[in-house]
């Protein structure tokens, strides 16, 4: 009954109690990019690092390299949703991380005294559907639409990775979907009390 009513519950309420499921959303499209690389034509001659780019060069940014750097994002090839969200401590909800507000992140160094700490993630950092004025349009839908499919994945169905699979990414321009399914889905069990 309470699975029930919480689908008829109002909308705007979601997003703010899926917050976890949307860091798990970031934080696989960082890992993951759906697409490999981007690329930018200059309009200007650019001067990086005394090295002086021409007008009209293309320029390829490849999007996994920049997420994968620690410069970028601390432990970076670990997955950590929390890079994205935190516990609110009045509620004891997952709430979305401000990266402004927070301090600045510390150091893999300066983590040695609470080897738990993940510091809030940079957004800025994070390419997975481009950035600036080129980035994609269809963003924040696609981010809402993911987070919400997520949720109701893990609500109705458990999930278990078939036994001895060894998953390969297959890089592409774009990931390549996998040439069998490599999950299997099964309908959860709900008891009358839940």
């Amino acid at each position: 009954e309470q699975r029930k009513r919480s689908l008829h519950e109002d909308a705007s309420q979601w997003e703010s109690r899926l917050a976890y499921c949307q860091a798990v959303i970031l934080e696989t499209s960082r890992l993951h990019p759906p697409a490999y690389t981007n690329y930018r034509v200059f309009d200007n001659d650019v001067e990086l690092d005394g090295c002086t780019i021409p007008r009209r060069t293309r320029v390829y940014m490849p999007l996994a390299n920049v997420h994968a750097d620690e410069r970028n994002f601390v432990r970076p090839t670990e997955f950590l949703p929390e890079r994205w969200v935190r516990r609110d401590s009045d509620t004891g909800q997952w709430a979305a991380r401000d990266y402004e507000t927070e301090q600045e992140p510390k150091s893999a160094m300066e983590s040695d005294d609470d080897p738990e700490y993940v510091p809030a993630a940079n957004p800025r950092n994070l390419f997975a559907f481009s950035d600036g004025a080129r980035k994609c349009p269809g963003y924040r839908l696609a981010l809402q639409e993911s987070t919400f499919i997520f949720a109701c994945i893990v609500r109705d169905l458990t999930v278990h990775v078939r036994e001895g699979l060894v998953l390969q990414k297959r890089k592409k321009f774009m990931l390549a979907i996998p040439s069998e399914m490599p999950l299997i889905f099964r309908k959860r069990e709900w008891n009358e009390t839940e």
